[in-house]
């Protein structure tokens, strides 16, 4: 079947918008690792998620705009798209995510500490009494450990008066 060039040229420029969102997602994943830092597992996990997320864009993008049919422009195509995000847009994007993040961040941070306040206050001022609570279980304590080890050290007295008795029988 004959293609005409204006639809090789809409399927060219689909392959290079492919591309570019191609690499926007590895550029969203790597703002992801950036920020919040995990383990290989959580890695290697990441990375199949991408593999996949790359293969539905590629089939979609092959499939909408050429029916399916792979032809070695489509990869080059692709091939451009991610070098041309990569040394157009990546940086900008990057910063812009990371700039974001760090916004979300520090209103997120907010948030909890205009949350928290109450529970800080309420802890602060249950804290005296509590404080002079302990002190007084404290000394209780000190006081029954005292009597205890009398208690303990009158019995071993008598046990030992106990065995002389009955060395004596």
């Amino acid at each position: 079947m004959w293609i005409s060039i204006s639809n090789q040229a809409y399927v060219f420029l689909n392959c290079i918008l492919g591309g570019a969102i191609i690499a926007f997602i590895y550029d969203v994943f790597r703002v992801r690792r950036r920020t919040i830092k995990s383990g290989n597992l959580i890695v290697y996990l990441e990375d199949f998620v991408y593999w996949i997320i790359v293969a539905l864009v590629l089939f979609a993008v092959v499939y909408r705009s050429n029916e399916g049919e792979i032809r070695g422009y489509l990869i080059l195509g692709m091939i451009i798209g991610i070098i041309l995000y990569i040394l157009l847009l990546s940086r900008v994007v990057m910063r812009f995510f990371l700039f974001l993040v760090r916004i979300l961040y520090r209103l997120l941070t907010a948030i909890l500490i205009i949350i928290l306040f109450p529970f800080k206050v309420i802890i602060k001022t249950l804290k005296i009494p509590a404080g002079f609570l302990c002190k007084i279980l404290s000394k209780c304590i000190s006081g029954l450990k005292r009597r205890g080890k009398r208690r303990i050290e009158q019995m071993g007295f008598l046990k030992r008066k106990f065995k002389n008795i009955r060395r004596k029988i």
